[in-house]
């Protein structure tokens, strides 16, 4: 079997996504991971983050909608940027052609919001998205790559800044809300 320098590049990367992932979720079961939190000015904090996103799917619309100007908060830029950025690859990798991804306030509470028109998560999988090492079941397909530690960790992150990590789903949407 041979390889091309580029997907050996590429599964070389992946195993050290895993490993860094691995290793931030010993840390968040050990109870040792601790904080960073910075003023950051959170629009402009996530408009490069989506932007990312954009340039590198091409084949998915991938949107970002906010009708903040400003908004300050206190944040571990490194970890929020992560559990971020883990909601949006999810989007991508297993939701369907449109994403969007909204930063709104709801009284004095932050929200991202992370949506996508790929269906809706099954009713018996649902409560079980969040738990370390979990992937939905798809039946017999193994085309997209994951360790089922992402949402783990996001949802984690966002606890540990006073926050919470919610799913909804509707028949043509699953909606991640990361609300501070």
């Amino acid at each position: 079997h041979v390889r091309s320098r580029r997907q050996r590049q590429m599964c070389i990367r992946d195993r050290n996504n895993m490993v860094e992932k691995m290793l931030e979720t010993a840390t968040i079961d050990q109870g040792k991971l601790t904080l960073s939190k910075e003023e950051t000015e959170v629009v402009k904090w996530t408009e490069p983050i989506v932007d990312k996103f954009v340039l590198v799917q091409g084949d998915k619309e991938i949107d970002f909608e906010t009708d903040l100007r400003s908004h300050v908060r206190e944040i571990d830029r490194f970890h929020m940027e992560n559990a971020l950025c883990n909601l949006i690859d999810n989007a991508i990798k297993y939701g369907g052609h449109t994403i969007i991804i909204r930063l709104l306030k709801e009284g004095s509470s932050l929200v991202w919001e992370v949506e996508d028109n790929g269906g809706s998560i099954p009713k018996a999988q649902r409560e079980k998205v969040f738990d370390k090492l979990y992937r939905i079941q798809t039946g017999n397909q193994h085309d997209v790559k994951g360790f089922g530690i992402g949402l783990y960790y996001a949802k984690n992150i966002a606890e540990k800044h006073g926050g919470e990590l919610t799913l909804e789903t509707a028949s043509s949407k699953t909606l991640f809300r990361l609300k501070l």
